[in-house]
């Protein structure tokens, strides 16, 4: 398993709400655990996995209607595998 952190930023003119409950809503149909944050969303799965999702989401976004969309993503990977629980054990 790996976990990634990725946001996905639609280049349009007003409210981005309605685009990010779009990419939310491909995440959610992934079946993958993910958390949603202030400024970027955290996932965990396979990397194929997490790739596939991040890819629905950003193309749900494009189809939407934005004209321009950049994803920015980073992984964390390690043998033996993450989970986003690890990842935040001993913070809260």
């Amino acid at each position: 398993m790996v976990v990634a952190e990725f946001s996905i930023i639609p280049i349009v003119e007003g409210s981005l709400r309605s685009y990010v409950k779009t990419a939310v809503a491909a995440i959610e149909a992934s079946g993958l655990k993910y958390e949603v944050g202030a400024m970027g969303t955290t996932i965990e799965g396979t990397l194929d996995e997490v790739f596939d999702a991040i890819k629905s989401a950003h193309r749900a976004v494009l189809a939407a209607g934005a004209g321009r969309v950049v994803t920015s993503i980073k992984i964390d990977d390690r043998e033996g595998g993450l989970s986003i629980e690890g990842k935040l054990e001993g913070l809260r």
